[in-house]
C-alpha cells in the first residue's frame, strides 16, 4: 500500500460528489485518484487504478452500488469496499452484509468518521457507522431468537413459504415428502399461534427471518 491511501468515490449526484471529493482530498493521508457517476464507471476505474478503497453510493444509474460492490468483490481486485449511502434500511444493510462489503456508513456521517472508516477498511477491518451498527445488532438478535425458536428445517420451510412456494414445491426443494412439509408448517403455525401464510410472512419480516 502506498504512503497515502488511494481511494475512488462513486456517486451520481455531481454536487455531492464534488463536495465529498474536495473534503476527502483535504484530509491527511488520503488521495482521491478517481471519481465515478455510476457503478459501471466505478468498476472500470477500480480495474484500471486498483485503489485501496472504493467509496460507493448505493443508488446510481447503469449499475448501482450493490452491483459494483459485488463485481469488485467477485473479481478480487484487492480494493476494499466502503458503502456511503442515505439508504440505511434494514433490508439494504442485510443485503450488504451478505454480500461481504468491508464497511457501511450513512451520508450524515462527519468528515472525521469517513476518514476513520476509510483508514479502518484499508487496514483490513470492517467499519460500520453507529446507526448501521444498531441495525446489525437488531438483525443478529432477531436471527438468534429465530434460531432458538425454530429448527433449521422449520426455518427452511418458513423462508420458502414466504417466497410464495406451495407445499409440493417446498417438498421438491428440500427433497422431503409433501406430508412432511404439511406437518412442519402446522407445527410452525402452532408455535406462533397463527393460521395462515400471510401471518407467517408478517412474523418473518418483523423478526428479521426474511427481508423485502
Amino acid at each position: 500500500m502506498s504512503e497515502k491511501l488511494r481511494i475512488i468515490i462513486a456517486d451520481d449526484h455531481p454536487i455531492f460528489l464534488l463536495g465529498l471529493k474536495t473534503m476527502m482530498s483535504g484530509l491527511d493521508g488520503i488521495e482521491v485518484v478517481g471519481t465515478a457517476r455510476n457503478g459501471a464507471e466505478a468498476i472500470e476505474i477500480c480495474r484500471e487504478l486498483k485503489p485501496d478503497v472504493a467509496l460507493l453510493d448505493i443508488v446510481m444509474p447503469v449499475a448501482d452500488g450493490i452491483e459494483a460492490a459485488k463485481t469488485i468483490i467477485a473479481e478480487e481486485m484487492d480494493t476494499r469496499v466502503l458503502m456511503l449511502s442515505a439508504d440505511t434500511t434494514t433490508a439494504t444493510v442485510e443485503t450488504l452484509l451478505n454480500l461481504g462489503v468491508d464497511g457501511f456508513i450513512s451520508k450524515n456521517t462527519s468528515a472525521t468518521e469517513i476518514a476513520n472508516a476509510v483508514a479502518s477498511v484499508a487496514g483490513g477491518y470492517n467499519y460500520y457507522g453507529t446507526d448501521i451498527a444498531r441495525i446489525i445488532e437488531r438483525l443478529h438478535s432477531a436471527k438468534n431468537v429465530a434460531n432458538s425458536v425454530f429448527t433449521p428445517r422449520e426455518l427452511d420451510v418458513i423462508q420458502l413459504s414466504c417466497q410464495g412456494l406451495q407445499y409440493k414445491e417446498i417438498a421438491d426443494k428440500l427433497n422431503i415428502k409433501t406430508k412432511t412439509v404439511d406437518n412442519i408448517k402446522a407445527n410452525i403455525f402452532h408455535k406462533l399461534g397463527i393460521n395462515n401464510t400471510v401471518e407467517l410472512v408478517r412474523y418473518a419480516l418483523k423478526n428479521g427471518i426474511i427481508s423485502i
